[in-house]
């Protein structure tokens, strides 16, 4: 006999979208934070959570919106990935949609903001280009400007939601995705909520 994983209940707190999806085909439409509190939860497109874009209420794994209609359910895979069958459309056509979310947890640093923001890191894909990690600073040369007669390319800035910090990127000054860093040192850097095989990224000190 196989006993299965009995993962708590206990969903308090705030999960971030990974990736949602229909059958085979999965993206990621843009930051989506899903805020648990007691029998109530909240679904926010920004990290300092101004308005909820839905207000939920939450029984026996079900949620149900304002008027009463049920949005979806969820089941935890495991303690801190919470996938939820939502009520949505895919081309046009009505479906059930998977979104994986990933429970946010207090970024692993012994580092300050500011200390953060100074240094640099390096990220190697096999057969692809280093991919360089810095902050408050244009990362595309100005030759590479110039010719794409571009007034802004690329910038990084860290941004930060209760103990977690974010990678939020921006392309030609707005803001595109914001990714948790589950660990930084002096050495290392640890994003996760990647949509890739590991789910993360490992980036080390540029030298």
């Amino acid at each position: 006999m196989i006993s299965q994983p009995n993962y708590s209940q206990d969903l308090t707190g705030k999960w971030i979208l990974k990736e949602l999806g229909y059958k085979e085909f999965k993206k990621n439409p843009g930051l989506r934070i899903l805020k648990f509190d007691a029998n109530k939860a909240e679904l926010f497109t920004d990290l300092e959570l101004t308005k909820p874009e839905l207000n939920l209420s939450v029984s026996d794994n079900i949620l149900l919106l304002d008027d009463g209609k049920k949005y979806g359910h969820y089941k935890l895979l495991e303690k801190n990935v919470l996938r939820l069958f939502a009520n949505g459309t895919f081309n046009g056509d009505r479906a059930i949609l998977d979104m994986d979310f990933l429970r946010l947890l207090p970024t692993k640093t012994q580092l300050s903001q500011k200390e953060i923001e100074t240094l640099s890191f390096e990220y190697q894909e096999e057969g692809k280009p280093a991919f360089k990690i810095a902050f408050n600073q244009e990362l595309l040369d100005k030759e590479t400007l110039e010719r794409l007669k571009w007034k802004e390319g690329t910038r990084m800035k860290i941004e930060r939601l209760d103990e977690t910090y974010f990678i939020a990127i921006f392309h030609h000054g707005r803001k595109g995705a914001s990714m948790p860093i589950r660990e930084v040192s002096t050495e290392l850097l640890k994003i996760y909520c990647v949509p890739n095989k590991t789910g993360e990224i490992i980036a080390v000190r540029s030298k």
